[in-house]
């Protein structure tokens, strides 16, 4: 009678969920959307790590301050797998640059135009006439969606999916690094990441 070989069978191997670093040039409306966002996902193949960051309205030195947080993490043993920012576009003179030096970089740069609320409001309506950034304030508000710069607690994270079909309507070449017409937002390609499964 041949030897069996002892073989255990044991759990197959956990894998690692991937860390995406996702550096906003607001303050307080973006990084709230992004964490309740990656809440209402709950992936198990990704995570985000939201870093806010103080230094104006510079995409530019938003995409520097990207660099400079993904360097020191990989340094520090603990590797990001994807890199992203969060800008608008604003009228920003640094933004061709800030989207050269994101390719350069393999950072995912997602240019809203013109802000962000653009964004918050295809959760709420399908509209995509073109408004000021004053009246998109005062749309997003009308809206709940936003009070203050604080993000409703009852926000329609639901409707994701038709905030990015919305946005594909918007700018059917929507990609990161790119600035797409007034209204436009790249941030169905954030939603995809953190969407993986």
């Amino acid at each position: 009678m041949a030897d069996r070989p002892n073989k255990r069978r044991g759990r197959p191997a956990r894998q690692l969920a991937k860390r995406i670093l996702v550096v906003t040039e607001g303050t307080l409306t973006e990084p709230q959307y992004v964490e309740r966002l990656n809440s209402f996902l709950r992936s198990r193949g990704s995570t985000a790590v939201v870093k806010p960051v103080g230094v104006g309205r510079d995409p530019l030195r938003v995409v520097r301050k990207c660099v400079e947080i993904r360097d020191k993490a990989a340094k520090d043993d603990k590797p990001f797998d994807i890199c992203v920012c969060l800008v608008d576009v604003d009228r920003h003179e640094a933004l061709p640059s800030a989207c050269e030096r994101a390719e350069r970089e393999s950072i995912l740069l997602l240019v809203s135009n013109v802000k962000f609320e653009m964004w918050l409001r295809w959760h709420a309506e399908g509209n995509r006439s073109a408004l000021t950034s004053a009246q998109l304030d005062q749309r997003t508000a009308k809206l709940g969606l936003v009070k203050n710069k604080m993000l409703s607690l009852s926000f329609p994270f639901h409707q994701v999916g038709e905030a990015c079909a919305i946005a594909y309507r918007a700018d059917p070449e929507l990609r990161a690094g790119r600035v797409g017409p007034d209204p436009s937002s790249a941030m169905p390609v954030l939603v995809e990441l953190l969407s993986d499964r």
